[in-house]
Order: structure tokens, then C-alpha cells, then sequence
């Protein structure tokens, strides 16, 4: 859908870390051929790993590594830092650039003392304890090579410890999508409707969100997919983080609005390792960024801030 033209100001090169991140996604995006899709059409057992540790990433770092993979032709996933390449005697080869991902670390400080806390010291105080706690987040970059950039694979050491990165959480299994959903239901006050058609939609109006009897959907993939998106917009409404959720009356708005639910569904879908409409939403996302190219990566860099405060907003609930 076309949006209107809006000017933003052009950013310094010296952007903040999530600058370049997005920024380099958008730029193997380009790179990325409609012929390309078709390889990736099924990624049952094609997903993003370590190559040492052989653990899965998460959330924005897929969608970063899979494009990196699109763009430059790779069959493997398999990523490592070129410290830990080096470590176990890789070369890579040359000319070769890695992919920037991102993690996030945090510190756990006393609200009132100022007094630093480690994660272990945090998990055991009481529950009044913690809530003194203030915990800030502190994002990191990293830079990794795929393993078919590495010119002697055959000959480098698999067993040594990738030290680099923090651990990655563990891809959660799809169960525990419904689990998430009734959370939501519970703390959140979310209201769901079945309806035999074919639409889906939130009514910001009336605060409920609809969607098609689960048997109208070909897969369950594409159910939560669709449902996530749902709930995405639902975190707009006026009581939560009060987004513009004009709709088709403002189409600058509702385009925007539509690239945020699209893209926190796709990080709560990569949470969950819900894979079948990765390809889509990177289409998806592709497009959008190609009919809006002159603000595009202001607007995606904005819209992903809000589609991260949206699921943490839904993380937020399953504390409660």
C-alpha cells in the first residue's frame, strides 16, 4: 500500500548500534532476488545456528542471519565470530564480511543504593527485594561468518567453546504458543472471537480481536501467525501503548501500523520457532521497504522499536 510522502531528517553515519543493525538487513534485503524465495520455502531444517555450539538464535538475529543467507547464496546457516574461527584454526577466506547480529546484556542495580546485583544474586531475593531492582538493558553487537567463508573448514576444531556470544534461549517448543496466548487472555484482559469467515482484525473501537475458525487456516504456522499480528495491534489500543490506530482513513498511519504488527508477529512467531511464515513476512517486509525507499529505513527503524516495546509490553503480562 502506498503511504504518503513524509521527509525525515538524514541521520549521522555515527547512527547508534541499532542504526547499522537495521540498516544492514535493509541492505542484504536489496540484495535479494524474487527467484531467491523458493529455496527457503521450507526451513524445517534450515535454521540459524552457532557453528560450535550448534544453538539456535533468536528473535531479530534470525531474520538478520536468514537474509545474510538469501543475499549471498549460502546453504549453510551455520554462523561463528572470527575470534572463534580463528581459535580453532580457521581461515576465512578473502574478502569475506560477516553478518551483524545483536544481544543484549543486562546490569541489575539497587534502585535506592545504586548497589550492583548479579543475575544469581537477583534470583535469590526475595520478592520485595526485586522490586528495588532496576534491571537495564545493554545491547551488543557482534560480527559473524558464515562457515562456508571459512577456506579450511574441513581442518578447524569443532570442539572448542564459542565464548563470544552470550548464550542464546532456547527456541521455545510450539505448545506453549497457546500457553502464551491464555496469559495474555488472563492478565491482559484480551478478548478473542471465532467467526466463520475468512477475515481477520482487531476493532480498536471495540477492543476485541477476530479471527476465522482455527479449521479455515491450512496450517498452524499461519494461525499464529495471524494471531500474533492480531495481538500486535491490539497492544495499540488507547489503554496500552496508545499507537495511531486509525486504519484505512489515514493510510500513512495504517501502513506503518501494519509494518509493526507484521514485524512483532514475526519476533514472537522466531521465539516460539514457528517458521512456515518467515518467507512471507520477509516478502512482506521487503516490499514495503521497496515502496518506501526514500524514508525507509527511519520508518523500519521506528516501527521495529515499536514492534520490540509491543512484545515486551506482552512479556510483561505473563509476569503479572
Amino acid at each position: 500500500m502506498k503511504t504518503a510522502t513524509k521527509t525525515f531528517k538524514k541521520r549521522s553515519s555515527e547512527g547508534p548500534k541499532e542504526d547499522r543493525f537495521i540498516s544492514k538487513i535493509l541492505e542484504n534485503l536489496d540484495q535479494v532476488k524474487s527467484g531467491d524465495w523458493e529455496a527457503y520455502a521450507d526451513l524445517s531444517s534450515l535454521y540459524p545456528t552457532n557453528l560450535f555450539s550448534n544453538k539456535r538464535y533468536s528473535g531479530i538475529n534470525v531474520l538478520a542471519l536468514m537474509v545474510d543467507g538469501m543475499a549471498k547464496g549460502f546453504k549453510s546457516l551455520k554462523y561463528a565470530t572470527f575470534k572463534s574461527i580463528s581459535e580453532a584454526g580457521g581461515r576465512l577466506k578473502k574478502g569475506s564480511k560477516g553478518c551483524l547480529i545483536e544481544f543484549f546484556t543486562f546490569i541489575y542495580k539497587d534502585k535506592e543504593t545504586n548497589r550492583n546485583y548479579t543475575l544469581q544474586e537477583v534470583i535469590y531475593l526475595s520478592p520485595e527485594q526485586q522490586k528495588r531492582v532496576h534491571k537495564i538493558a545493554c545491547p551488543k553487537t557482534y560480527v559473524v561468518f558464515n562457515s562456508e567463508l571459512i577456506e579450511n573448514i574441513s581442518e578447524i576444531n569443532f570442539d572448542i567453546q564459542e565464548v563470544d556470544e552470550p548464550e542464546a534461549h532456547e527456541i521455545e517448543e510450539k505448545q506453549n504458543c497457546e500457553n502464551f496466548v491464555s496469559m495474555i487472555q488472563v492478565n491482559g484482559n484480551l478478548k478473542l472471537k471465532f467467526a466463520l469467515n475468512e477475515i481477520a482484525f482487531y476493532s480498536p473501537v471495540f477492543d476485541f480481536i477476530q479471527l476465522p475458525n482455527r479449521e479455515y487456516f491450512i496450517s498452524s504456522d499461519k494461525y499464529y501467525s495471524t494471531l500474533f499480528h492480531e495481538i500486535i495491534h491490539w497492544t495499540g489500543h488507547t489503554d496500552r501503548l496508545a499507537r495511531e490506530l486509525k486504519g484505512h482513513k489515514d493510510k500513512e498511519s495504517y501502513s506503518f501500523e501494519e509494518l509493526v504488527a507484521e514485524m512483532g508477529s514475526m519476533l514472537i512467531c522466531l521465539q516460539f520457532g514457528i517458521l512456515g511464515e518467515f518467507i512471507n513476512s520477509v516478502r512482506y517486509l521487503k516490499g514495503w521497504a521497496t515502496c518506501n525507499s526514500q524514508d525507509r529505513e527511519t520508518a523500519i527503524r521506528k516501527a521495529f522499536t515499536q514492534s520490540k516495546k509491543s512484545k515486551k509490553y506482552l512479556e510483561n503480562l505473563q509476569n503479572k
